[in-house]
């Protein structure tokens, strides 16, 4: 068992509630980032058959465009999914000097569930997708027809 080895995946996508209004910020290059956080409950029947609910708390950061978008259009309560990885930090606090941590989700793309607050008749815009390098297409092989096989 020593030889296993894992692949290296880290992907989250969650769906849930804005708990508190993003905070846009940018840092001192000009890079835009914004923090929120999101709550997400699941329902489950106890011991006893009756229904319960135990609600996850997550925090979030969003980078770039897509900071930008959940910074000006997203606000408190509005139902959301995110897909993105999780990301670990560890510090020490200044003030009492005990090491602390976070584990939070890094936002790769933030879709809403809900129709624009203004019901200006669809949905709430996308943000524009991250430049990518254009990718050359797969080549496509075409079916050989019967009279063209050699034998």
């Amino acid at each position: 068992m020593g030889d296993l080895r894992l692949p290296d995946l880290n992907t989250v996508m969650l769906a849930g509630r804005l708990t508190r209004d993003p905070e846009l910020k940018y840092t001192a290059s000009g890079q835009a980032y914004c923090k929120f956080g999101v709550a997400n409950s699941r329902y489950f029947k106890d011991k006893a058959g009756n229904r319960q609910e135990a609600t996850t708390f997550v925090d979030a950061v969003a980078w770039g465009a897509m900071a930008e978008f959940v910074g000006q259009r997203l606000h408190k309560g509005r139902a959301i999914l995110i897909e993105g990885s999780l990301t670990y930090s560890e510090w020490e606090d200044r003030n009492s000097g005990q090491k602390r941590s976070r584990l939070e989700l890094n936002a790769r793309r933030v879709v809403p569930l809900e129709w624009d607050e203004n019901r200006s008749g669809g949905p709430a815009p996308r943000p524009a997708p991250e430049a990518r390098p254009a990718e050359p297409p797969e080549p496509v092989e075409e079916p050989i027809a019967e009279d063209d096989i050699p034998f």
